[in-house]
């Protein structure tokens, strides 16, 4: 099994595909580096793609300490010194997107010269009082019932049709998760507001976004637009929060563009 050792001794499990200039995904809440398979399947024909289990999540370690924003961007970037990467364009989905935009923002690391935030929890997942009273239910509501919980969230994501089976593929992945580590992503997720940070991020930018995204709505991409400087969107016309099915095509296609580009950073 391909993992990479911490500085604190956690072990992260690392899907290492293909060479060339490296892409590297981050995965959303709940889930693991497998949502990205058909992607970084395609992409491996040209590219270096690199997926990562955050700890806690998928076949990560699962420790009680250390989950948190801070801890997870100091991972990214240990497992992209740990594998010599150049160039890295990181890719952050959702919770992953939180995780790759505060890492942008405080770690400041030279070899992230490209970032796509998809579908990202940012600047906040629930920036009004309403939502937060939402996720904290939700919160409640994992605690109480946590297969029921995560089936509800994942049935929930989809804009195109998708067969039962697809639905209990994401729900076995979600529960490798600890329960520990998905109740943190969202208390993580609830308690940060990146609008201070995001404006300092200097890396060319590209966001993703589902126009119909019920979980974290298009206005975010609009918000993440006006804080980030020269950064680009591209609307996914078909996609709800699930966009690695919705538009799974599309998600191959923009990232090999973007990569394709010869951008220059902000400063």
């Amino acid at each position: 099994m391909p993992s990479i050792q911490m500085s604190d001794g956690v072990r992260l499990f690392v899907q290492d595909w293909g060479a060339g200039e490296p892409i590297v995904f981050i995965h959303g809440w709940l889930f693991s580096h497998r949502i990205f398979e058909y992607s970084m399947r395609s992409l491996a024909d040209a590219y270096r793609v690199v997926g990562i289990d955050v700890r806690g999540f998928g076949e990560s370690d699962q420790p009680w300490e250390g989950n948190d924003d801070d801890t997870w961007g100091r991972d990214v970037v240990q497992v992209i010194q740990a594998l010599d990467l150049r160039n890295v364009m990181l890719v952050g989905y959702a919770m992953g997107g939180a995780i790759a935009a505060h890492c942008a923002a405080t770690q400041r690391e030279p070899s992230i010269t490209k970032l796509v935030l998809l579908s990202a929890a940012v600047p906040a997942l629930a920036p009004d009082l309403t939502r937060q009273k939402l996720f904290r239910k939700s919160i409640r509501t994992l605690l109480a019932d946590p297969a029921k919980s995560v089936h509800d969230f994942i049935v929930a994501g989809f804009h195109t049709a998708v067969s039962v089976q697809y639905v209990r593929w994401l729900e076995e992945i979600a529960m490798r998760a600890s329960l520990h580590a998905q109740v943190r992503g969202l208390e993580e997720m609830l308690a940060q507001d990146l609008s201070a940070e995001i404006g300092r991020i200097g890396t060319p930018t590209r966001i993703f976004h589902g126009v119909h995204d019920q979980v974290i709505p298009f206005v975010a991409a609009e918000a993440q637009q006006r804080m980030l400087r020269g950064a680009e969107r591209v609307r996914f016309e078909k996609s709800n929060h699930a966009i690695f099915w919705d538009e799974k095509e599309k998600l191959t296609e923009e990232p090999a563009r973007f990569a394709f580009e010869k951008v220059v950073k902000v400063t």
